[in-house]
């Protein structure tokens, strides 16, 4: 049932990411802005908060996240996670890279990094960390400043999951 759901959500959050056309493009290169709808300005600093759903807890938490963009398609930087239920509290600190391919629509793009989790059970008072390889793919739109997007990340040889992020960003030149 809860993959059934999730599907669901990727679905309509892919959608609206797809669907939104609320800025022109064109305005914005005639005032001789850099502006794209999926590329980034180069040696520019994005900052982003999402919402964030954790398969293997199904539980939904806060996301963060600062990039570097090196160049137009290439960013990299720190992510950091909050997830907490009643039995478990994690909170995950990644450094993930970025290469954007552009799209008539949409950027797309994977990412890689190194993950470092902290799973704490509050009922045991038990704590667990390890490292671990993050890797995944996304979606993005930019609007202006504004990017929306929305992207799948699994963790391997630490901590396991797999999660959904969606959220926006902004980025500053």
């Amino acid at each position: 049932m809860i993959d059934c759901t999730l599907k669901r959500i990727v679905f309509f959050l892919s959608f609206c990411v797809l669907s939104i056309s609320a800025f022109s493009q064109e305005e914005a290169e005639k005032e001789g802005e850099f502006s794209h709808h999926c590329l980034n300005e180069e040696r520019s600093l994005t900052i982003g908060l999402a919402g964030i759903y954790s398969n293997e807890l199904e539980s939904i938490g806060i996301h963060g996240r600062m990039y570097y963009n090196i160049g137009e398609s290439i960013c990299f930087g720190p992510e950091y996670s909050f997830i907490k239920t009643e039995e478990i509290e994690i909170v995950d600190f990644d450094f993930v890279g970025h290469y954007i391919f552009e799209t008539p629509w949409v950027g797309i793009y994977p990412l890689v990094g190194v993950n470092y989790s902290v799973e704490e059970e509050l009922e045991h008072d038990e704590t667990i960390a390890e490292v671990g390889l993050v890797f995944g793919a996304g979606i993005h739109r930019n609007f202006k400043n504004f990017t929306g997007f929305i992207e799948y990340s699994r963790v391997e040889y630490g901590i396991e999951d797999q999660f959904i992020t969606f959220g926006l960003m902004y980025n500053f030149k």
